[in-house]
């Protein structure tokens, strides 16, 4: 027949990665394994299991994983493509360095166990090559950590204005990897001032503590420097937990049409120039463009390779099908223009229906030639749908 395969797991690719026209879908969402050997610490899970799903299997015995925020995010796809997830900063980095072995499916057909002493190369790109990945995964051992004895939140609305220098000064006060940072830009309350443009920020940090008194001290660090450019006194510190992140997670994101595009960067003063420029022009009210910070963590070696201190993703939302023109365009022409003060990208929530010609922004140099040289190794006649193809 002729056919590529594309592999689906939780399905919740914004891009859709797993569908195309003239392919065989091997869909393994149904494999839901999901074993925790308390000993070991490791958790033994199908590609099928969600977030929501291995975080609620750990926390009985006081473990956790960097799991997607949204509850409902499948691990398989998630961890694949580098996995930027909750507490990801104190847990590895990425979700996908806390991938202890893979049991795998290879083009030739032959199942093979994939770990740091035993098909290298394939463990390699496991960790990060993402959608484009040449075999497919039916089971993954994960390393699990303890989870954190307490779990609190802190909120701050900020002036758009403000928002560069803004994150300028969290890279500047480099906050402890312990503190989960996200600004996410929204409609403002009151848009009074026209160098807002209509929207204000929100910043929200999480912190991962062993004790009350840390977790405070850990908000403290970075509320107090960002004071200045606050439209008011920051929330009060409430308790959380990885539940309540998961549903919150599945709430933001339950916009019935979406699109998705990021860029990595070290230039956040620049990339929020350029969002300003055209918001304006936004079609939908709903459109979400949020800010992560990641700092400058030691990756481990693996096809996960992008760096950028910022996170930056734009999650265009809207309801009518009549928009959907309207909203890719707006999306595409800013993730253009953004591409000038990026560092890498994100395979994860890169849009690969625009941009497959451009894939290899989500990686490093030598990663990527090394995806392109084990792909034609392990897969020359392209049993598995390649999205990079054209470029290697």
């Amino acid at each position: 027949m002729g056919l590529t395969i594309g592999v689906r797991s939780g399905g919740n690719s914004f891009p859709g990665a797993f569908l195309r026209n003239k392919g065989l879908l091997l869909d393994v969402s149904a494999l839901r394994q999901l074993d925790f050997d308390v000993k070991t610490a490791q958790a033994t899970i199908g590609p099928g299991v969600s977030s929501e799903a291995l975080s609620r299997k750990l926390a009985p015995f006081g473990y956790g994983f960097p799991t997607g925020h949204a509850g409902n995010v499948g691990m398989a796809g998630f961890l694949l493509g580098g996995g930027l997830g909750i507490n990801f900063g104190a847990w590895g980095g990425m979700g996908a360095f806390n991938i202890v072995a893979l049991d795998v499916v290879t083009a030739d057909g032959q199942l093979k166990h994939l770990s740091a002493t035993e098909n290298q190369d394939l463990y390699w790109a496991a960790r990060g090559a993402g959608p484009g990945l040449f075999f497919a995964v039916v089971r993954f051992y994960l390393q699990c950590m303890p989870l954190p004895a307490v779990i609190t939140t802190r909120s701050l609305r900020l002036h758009f204005s403000h928002l560069g220098t803004a994150l300028t000064e969290i890279a500047r006060v480099n906050p402890d990897r312990n503190l989960q940072l996200m600004l996410a830009v929204i409609p403002a309350k009151q848009a009074d001032r026209a160098e807002d443009y209509g929207r204000e920020v929100m910043l929200t940090s999480i912190a991962f503590a062993d004790s009350p008194d840390r977790a405070t001290a850990l908000h403290t660090a970075v509320i107090e420097r960002l004071a200045p450019f606050a439209i008011e006194h920051a929330g009060a510190e409430q308790s959380t937990s990885f539940e309540a992140m998961h549903s919150q997670g599945k709430e933001t994101f339950s916009s019935g049409r979406y699109r998705v595009d990021n860029i990595l960067t070290d230039r956040p003063e620049d990339a929020v120039g350029i969002l300003a420029a055209h918001l304006p022009h936004q079609p939908s009210p709903d459109t979400l463009p949020l800010f992560i910070w990641r700092g400058a963590p030691r990756l481990a070696d693996a096809a996960f390779s992008a760096t950028g201190s910022f996170y930056f993703s734009t999650y265009a939302r809207w309801y009518h099908e009549q928009d959907d023109e309207a909203n890719k365009q707006w999306l595409v022409a800013l993730y253009d223009e953004l591409q000038a003060v990026a560092a890498n990208c994100y395979i994860n929530e890169f849009d690969l229906e625009v941009r497959s010609s451009e894939a290899n922004r989500c990686f490093s140099e030598n990663a990527w030639q090394r995806l392109c040289e084990l792909r034609r190794l392990h897969d020359p006649a392209t049993v598995f749908h390649d999205f990079y193809l054209e470029q290697c």
